[in-house]
């Protein structure tokens, strides 16, 4: 995970449903890491992968929007 020494990091707080939680628990576990690292590494995988999110499920990704 690469981060820039320019940018400052931040801290956020939020609500995940009981299935969400099970899912990142599982996903963490899994993969040996931290909960909390588990989400900070699919965040920004998810967030680099898809420029847009029209609706859940229905997803878009970087190069699609842009070749359009």
């Amino acid at each position: 995970m690469a981060t820039s020494n320019q940018s400052k990091s931040i801290s956020m707080m939020l609500y995940l449903s009981s299935e969400l939680n099970a899912l990142l628990s599982a996903s963490a576990k899994k993969s040996g890491r931290a909960k909390t690292t588990e989400a900070l590494f699919r965040l920004e995988d998810h967030l680099k992968l898809y420029d847009s999110l029209a609706t859940p499920g229905q997803r878009f990704s970087a190069g699609e929007a842009k070749n359009e």
